[in-house]
């Protein structure tokens, strides 16, 4: 007991004494945590975002008036429409749909100026799975509007899948700065051990003199990059609070129940990599 409160003793005083350089590490270490956990959020909210839009319709056929009234030319329309080979499976929204589907997303309040329902009737078109690209739609779309009774088509595909480009854009992106960033820090820590091992250098010399063994000498100083894991993790776990507060309107998925001792944890590895390294060239 007495020894591990002396290697604690000693890690504390490393930190103490290393003031700066201590505190630029701790710093460092819940930035590149905290930068991490914002990367998993945003991955995670852009793969929920898509899944919400992946459970719309592929295609908004806007039907003319003369068509929906008449019941016959309905039912073909839309029985031509579904033996097209794109097409998986197509869905009839009447006005009165449109309209309740309106107002659950955008509000009642948005449509009190009109006397009537402004929207119009519509065929939801999905598509299948072989037929997301870009030039399959627009042969899609060009068989439709040629149809009698078509308004005009709207294709979501194309927001879809700028979406998904933007999501393994940002992932590889976000990949790159990590990975800098997991070496500086790896940098920062190792050189902070390193200062405080300079700074003791005499002690460490006598302690090998009176048989000290390499474990009783390094342990401080690992113990010591350690709490600055700890302590960074702590304050990347404070920073993530204040980014849900902040975003929380713009947050579809939390789901990291475990995400704080996560955060800690790997602030601990971190520091104990860091200082493993420095004690392992300088003493061992």
């Amino acid at each position: 007991m007495g020894t591990l409160f002396y290697f604690v003793k000693e890690a504390v005083r490393g930190l103490i004494e290393a003031k700066l350089m201590t505190f630029v590490s701790i710093l460092s270490i819940a930035m590149t945590l905290t930068f991490a956990c914002v990367i998993v959020i945003v991955v995670s909210n852009i793969g929920a975002f898509i899944g919400k839009l992946g459970d719309q319709a592929d295609m908004a056929v806007y039907l003319e008036e003369s068509v929906v009234k008449n019941d016959d030319d309905l039912d073909d329309l839309i029985s031509v429409v579904k033996k097209l080979p794109q097409v998986d499976r197509v869905q009839y929204i009447s006005k009165d749909s449109a309209m309740e589907r309106f107002s659950s997303v955008y509000g009642k309040e948005m449509l009190e100026a009109v006397d009537r329902n402004p929207l119009p009737a519509s065929l939801d078109v999905f598509l299948k799975q072989d037929f997301h690209t870009g030039e399959s739609v627009k042969t899609l779309q060009s068989q439709i509007l040629k149809q009698p009774g078509v308004e005009s088509v709207q294709v979501a595909w194309e927001g879809v899948s700028t979406i998904e480009s933007f999501q393994w854009t940002f992932i590889a992106g976000s990949f790159i700065v990590f990975s800098v960033m997991i070496f500086l820090l790896h940098s920062m820590i190792a050189n902070t051990i390193k200062l405080t091992i300079y700074a003791r250098k005499e002690l460490v010399r006598n302690m090998r003199l009176v048989g000290a063994t390499n474990f009783f000498i390094s342990m401080p100083f690992v113990l010591e990059g350690m709490l600055q894991g700890f302590i960074g993790g702590i304050a990347s776990v404070i920073l993530l609070t204040l980014v849900k507060l902040l975003f929380s309107r713009f947050i579809i998925v939390w789901n990291f129940e475990f995400l704080p001792l996560i955060t800690i944890a790997a602030g601990v590895i971190f520091g104990w990599i860091g200082s493993m390294r420095a004690v392992r060239k300088f003493l061992v």
